[in-house]
């Protein structure tokens, strides 16, 4: 009992104080929230603490995955928005199970705000891992046009199941749907609506030397239930909300009566993961290449089928002087896609592009860890 009330003072005086946490609005974000220890982490895209002891925790802060990485407030004395999403979670653990809340609030403009809620969940000692975030927009004003906004969406459900086996040890299994409908005055719906999904299977954990080596097998399938435009990118509301009506289409028509073949892609990739550490760094390697086909066919037209080759390799760096202290460095070259909605692979662009984030994280007791 001593320790659910430290807890519980713990929390209370994070919430008093003007701290952030450091989840998005992703099944990925959140689906490491029950096994995260004290931590207070501060990178170019989020800053944070996660507290609390062996039974509760809490977060409480943002990522900056509502607008520009980085940026958490712009605009003048007129029109100030947040341009990084604001998060708060509690979860309790225990030997058997976790179980957790979080929330995210997205500011996307003054006509709209998308909510997240997400619900978290552990079982068999942390080895079945379940991240379920919904996002929720309503807005009675589409950018200032009168036009009503509903969107919908499940962004990233996310499962993991570590086996145990070295010989097929990590099944990580994502889902992605939204669904933006607008309505005009005049009661007239459109509707646009899209499903992904990506399943990794990792297999053949080996130690070779120094080097960890742990290959995965990443598919990607993405399709257009609704609308004449296939969007390849994880789309969040705010995508949909500020681009995507243009690809809608009436609610009085079916997918059907526009394609024989509605528009999808699919790729396959093999990646090879490989890690190593001494006492100070550790280094984590994901080279990648793949196949990628995207095709649709329309009514009375021939099919238009595009394949590619794509290639990746991915890289993070931990600095550890001392235990509780880290630096971290990640790095992402992609030579296929962009990362951009709606951007076309290279186009326009340099045949390599690099994105990267760091920041530090200091590792915190836990509270009341020794009572």
């Amino acid at each position: 009992m001593k320790k659910v009330l430290l807890t519980a003072m713990a929390l209370l005086t994070i919430a008093s104080t003007s701290v952030f946490g450091m989840y998005g609005v992703d099944g990925n974000d959140w689906i490491n929230f029950l096994v995260h220890g004290n931590q207070f982490r501060a990178r170019m895209d989020q800053l944070g603490f996660t507290l609390g002891n062996d039974t509760i925790k809490g977060t409480l802060g943002f990522k900056a995955d509502g607008g520009w990485m980085g940026q958490i407030l712009s605009g003048n004395n007129s029109d100030i928005q947040l341009d990084a999403t604001l998060s708060a979670g509690i979860g309790y653990t225990s030997d058997m199970f976790g179980i957790g809340v979080g929330y995210n609030f997205t500011y996307i403009d003054k006509y709209l705000q998308v909510h997240t809620p997400t619900l978290v969940f552990n079982a068999l000692n942390d080895n079945l891992r379940v991240a379920i975030p919904i996002q929720v927009a309503v807005t009675d004003n589409d950018h200032g046009l009168g036009t009503k906004f509903t969107g919908v969406g499940f962004n990233q459900i996310e499962l993991r199941y570590y086996t145990g086996i070295d010989a097929f040890n990590l099944i990580r299994v994502d889902f992605n749907y939204k669904n933006g409908t607008w309505e005009n005055a005049l009661n007239s719906k459109s509707i646009y609506e899209v499903f992904g999904m990506q399943l990794r299977l990792y297999f053949l954990n080996t130690q070779v030397g120094n080097v960890t080596v742990n290959p995965y097998i990443r598919i990607d399938y993405h399709q257009a239930l609704r609308g004449t435009v296939l969007n390849t990118d994880y789309l969040t509301i705010g995508d949909m909300y500020s681009g995507q009506s243009a690809y809608a289409i009436s609610e009085n028509t079916a997918q059907s009566d526009i394609y024989d073949v509605s528009p999808f892609s699919l790729s396959i990739k093999p990646v090879l993961s490989l890690a190593a550490s001494s006492d100070v760094v550790s280094l984590y390697f994901e080279p990648a290449i793949g196949y990628k086909v995207t095709s649709e066919k329309r009514k009375g037209a021939s099919q238009i089928t595009t394949h590619a080759l794509t290639w990746a390799a991915y890289a993070e760096m931990y600095v550890r002087p001392v235990q509780d202290l880290e630096w971290y460095f990640e790095m992402d070259v992609n030579g296929n896609v962009t990362g951009k909605t709606g951007a076309v692979a290279n186009q326009d662009l340099s045949p390599v592009l690099f994105e990267t984030t760091t920041g530090i994280t200091w590792y915190l007791p836990s509270f009341g860890a020794n009572e």
